[in-house]
């Protein structure tokens, strides 16, 4: 018992004196030291950092207290990273530790998605460089703000450019107004050609299968004039003596090789053979078009020769019938089997 009045009596006299950890800490003594000394010990303690608004984390829960706490007043250390680890960037990248760092290491593992989040993000070639082909600080752990148009980086390519020589061509300085951001090549496959999509029959490999004087202004981008060759070497069938419109995109799209070609329009300026009547009922053009040298001829009995005498019998009593490869057409141009 009298042991017992001896401990009571000895925490009153401590509490009873100044607190050495300041006013502020409300812990009791007994959760961090015993009777046995007033050395702390994690071991023993009952107080646990997790109950302050710094968790112990990472390397930080191996770390020496008084590492921190550099005076017996707790409270007086801080919580910012800058509070007690150098600034080892000179201040090139602001304070916010965290946003590259956590409590593990030092080493940063996802540089490209913390530089996404920056006015610069990492795109294309760019996202393959070495850290010190853009920052080339003395010291690599210093990364100075960089300039972010392409020709803060970029003169030296701007001005050394022969196909095409950009300073004789007047080029803008503006890189991104022909090379895609995104690019790994400065070639054609890198060039933002919006305004013309270089994709299918083309993606060209060269800008000068298009800009062949190698002066790279605007080319008209009708397409009769790059393919008026194409237009008359054409054979089957012959564009040129058939008459054809030299309006390629009546036909062709951009696939390579000119297929599939499907000339849709004929059901609104000529006769419909993709709806109506005549849907699915040819195979090619030839099937009525028998004259593959011009195919302002056509022939309707090619196909209806068959029904002549069941069609001599229904017309009997129209005026001026023939049975002819073109009449049907006069008196059915919509291709109904009344007349129109």
């Amino acid at each position: 018992m009298s042991l017992i009045i001896i401990m009571l009596f000895s925490v009153y006299q401590l509490r009873a004196q100044d607190n050495p950890h300041g006013e502020d800490l409300t812990f009791d003594c007994l959760d961090c030291h015993t009777t046995e000394g007033w050395i702390f010990s994690k071991a023993t303690a009952r107080f646990s950092h997790d109950s302050t608004d710094f968790m112990l984390e990472g390397q930080h829960a191996f770390t020496d207290c008084r590492a921190c706490h550099i005076t017996l007043v707790f409270n007086d250390a801080k919580s910012s990273c800058i509070d007690c680890h150098n600034d080892m960037h000179n201040n090139t990248l602001g304070y916010d530790c965290n946003r590259c760092h956590d409590s593990r290491s030092w080493l940063v593992s996802n540089i490209t998605e913390i530089h996404q989040t920056s006015r610069f993000p990492l795109l294309g070639a760019h996202n393959i460089a070495d850290c010190s082909d853009c920052h080339t600080s003395a010291s690599l752990l210093e990364f100075q703000p960089l300039g972010v148009e392409c020709i803060d980086c970029h003169s030296q390519d701007y001005y050394a450019t022969t196909e095409p020589n950009h300073v004789e061509s007047g080029f803008s300085t503006d890189c991104f107004e022909c090379h895609r951001i995104d690019a790994f090549l400065w070639s054609a496959q890198g060039i933002n050609h919006d305004f013309f999509p270089l994709t299918k029959g083309h993606a060209v490999s060269s800008c000068t299968e298009c800009h062949t004087l190698g002066v790279f202004e605007p080319v008209s981008a009708d397409c009769f004039s790059c393919h008026e060759t194409d237009f008359a070497s054409a054979t089957n069938p012959s564009h040129q003596n058939s008459g054809f419109s030299t309006q390629c995109t009546d036909c062709h799209t951009t696939d390579p090789g000119w297929s599939p070609a499907q000339f849709t329009v004929h059901d609104d300026y000529y006769f419909p053979i993709y709806s109506g009547r005549h849907r699915g009922e040819w195979n090619n053009c030839f099937d009525c078009h028998t004259q593959q040298n011009s195919y302002s001829m056509f022939s309707c009995t090619d196909c209806h020769e068959h029904n002549q005498t069941e069609t001599d019998s229904r017309h009997r009593d129209v005026n001026d019938y023939v049975y002819t490869p073109t009449s049907c057409f006069d008196c059915h141009p919509r291709g109904n089997a009344e007349d129109d």
